[in-house]
């Protein structure tokens, strides 16, 4: 990874160089975008840093000299803390002025079928993200609520055999949706938004449509999940009235699966599409 840390303000300081930070690097590699990052050990020339907690800012007021001004701020994981939130914000924007803060999270609290980014949400599906999310919101960040990650190492079809069980594969059986949003089109995603913030707002990002469990099992899945999934289309009643007559495959072939998350609104704002979808075969 080429990293430059200069002393003027970069365009993007990455804040938990993870998962996302592979695809985020090698975008802005490629059109020459300077940019810092952190780790938590400081690996691969990034900034050896964690979030610090409460009680750090009583006797280090000021602990951010290892983080370099950005126009933009990227935090990638979640803050559960929104103490620990609110004072890391205020030291930032006391040392280097207020950047543009981006926060990832997740599509799980967004609860209405359909739900779109106005829709409503429950935020204790949301691992007590919310509370550091409304922080970053009220004083003018962005919040990005990324669908199902996917992409390098981390494929859907891996993923099938974490449903073993007749209970877990009824429940696929009965909400079909599987959202997904590549790693590079997040990269793509955080430089629109890096480009052309919109202050105090938070989106949705998927891929646009949705995926079907039953394919993805059909695909995927092991002779005994099959032989479940199977079973339970023809003999519960509940599956039976929600997939129809006929076989997993008649029920595929006949679609019906839509999108319940909408995130048209992003990708209308910022005047990008998606590129990269799941093949399921």
């Amino acid at each position: 990874m080429e990293q430059q840390v200069l002393t003027t303000a970069l365009p993007m300081l990455i804040l938990g160089l993870g998962w996302t930070g592979q695809f985020l690097v090698e975008l802005l590699n490629a059109i020459n975008l300077k940019y810092a990052a952190t780790t938590r050990d400081g690996r691969g020339n990034t900034i050896k840093w964690t979030m610090p907690s409460t009680s750090y800012w009583a006797t280090n007021p000021t602990g951010l000299t290892n983080l370099p001004s950005a126009q933009t701020v990227l935090i990638t994981f979640p803050v559960i803390n929104t103490s620990e939130m609110t004072e890391f914000m205020d030291a930032y924007e006391s040392e280097h002025g207020k950047p543009q803060w981006i926060l990832l999270s997740s599509t799980r609290p967004f609860n209405g079928t359909p739900s779109d980014r106005h829709g409503p949400m429950d935020p204790s599906r949301g691992t007590d993200r919310s509370g550091a999310e409304e922080i970053v919101l009220s004083r003018g960040g962005t919040v990005l609520h990324l669908a199902g990650l996917w992409g390098a190492a981390r494929q859907p079809r891996q993923w099938v055999s974490r449903f073993p069980t007749e209970a877990a594969i009824r429940a696929k059986l009965l909400t079909r949706q599987l959202h997904l949003i590549h790693g590079k089109d997040v990269a793509r995603a955080i430089l629109a938004v890096h480009e052309q913030f919109k202050s105090g707002e938070r989106w949705i990002v998927t891929d646009k449509g949705c995926y079907d469990w039953i394919r993805l099992f059909l695909a995927w899945g092991s002779p005994e999940q099959i032989a479940i999934a199977r079973s339970l289309a023809k003999n519960d009643e509940v599956c039976r009235n929600a997939l129809g007559e006929g076989t997993l495959e008649d029920v595929v072939a006949r679609g019906g699966v839509v999108p319940r998350l909408n995130s048209n609104e992003f990708w209308e704002t910022f005047g990008i599409e998606p590129t990269e979808y799941l093949t399921i075969e």
